[in-house]
């Protein structure tokens, strides 16, 4: 390898020069502190694991939930309370914005609905059919 700081090229130590590891010579050795071969690490950088998720809100779920809410009598402004959730959630939720899983939660069990839907799985038999797959055989638009 190559030194660093001089450029010669029997450079084999690990040292800290202001701050900065750096490989060097035997020569150098002197403008920094040598640290020994076995402290040197490196970490991975990992990245958190995404999981799909497997189910979906159904398209409707806003009709349902202004259906239930007014079934059992509520206005809006009382399912907030009871939900402890702000008016104008419940209002834009009803408007057909889609709200984040806990609040569906929230939903599904103060109204003992289900607003939500599996996602089917396809599989592709590659095996099954000698031509080649388009991306028309893999992506299903809905």
């Amino acid at each position: 390898m190559e030194c660093e700081i001089c450029g010669s090229k029997n450079a084999k130590r690990k040292a800290k020069v202001e701050g900065s590891i750096v490989t060097i010579c035997d020569n150098c050795i002197g403008f920094g502190e040598e640290i020994p071969i076995l402290e040197i690490t490196r970490t991975k950088k990992v990245l958190p694991l995404i999981e799909e998720p497997n189910e979906i809100i159904i398209t409707d779920f806003n009709e349902i939930i202004r259906n239930a809410r007014e079934k059992m009598n509520l206005t809006q402004e009382k399912l907030a309370k009871k939900l402890n959730e702000k008016v104008s959630l419940i209002k834009r939720v009803e408007d057909g914005w889609e709200p984040p899983p806990s609040l569906i939660s929230k939903f599904e069990k103060f109204f003992n609905i289900k607003l939500t839907e599996k996602i089917e799985e396809k599989s592709i038999d590659k095996k099954s059919d000698k031509k080649r797959l388009t991306i028309g055989d893999v992506i299903e638009l809905h």
